[in-house]
């Protein structure tokens, strides 16, 4: 299960478009892409890179996704 309309929703409440969210990010805006509308596994995204869309975006990853679903990383700091 992927809950990949909060992240769209979370990126437009920001204003933010997949180009605008992809550049802050560091990564492509097909990327973006891929994740919101399913295409990409969150677990292939990366822990780091789960990080710094929620960043970005200003919540918590697991406002984004569901908590077992977020790949296994190390500390956030």
């Amino acid at each position: 299960m992927q809950l990949t309309m909060e992240l769209r929703l979370a990126r437009k409440i920001a204003g933010l478009t997949q180009q605008d969210l992809a550049e802050q990010v560091g990564v492509t805006d097909s990327f973006i892409s891929l994740i919101e509308n399913g295409h990409r596994d969150i677990q292939s995204v990366g822990y780091e890179t789960v990080v710094r869309i929620a960043r970005v975006l200003g919540v918590e990853p697991e406002e984004l996704f569901p908590v077992e679903e977020l790949p296994k990383g190390g500390s956030v700091g």
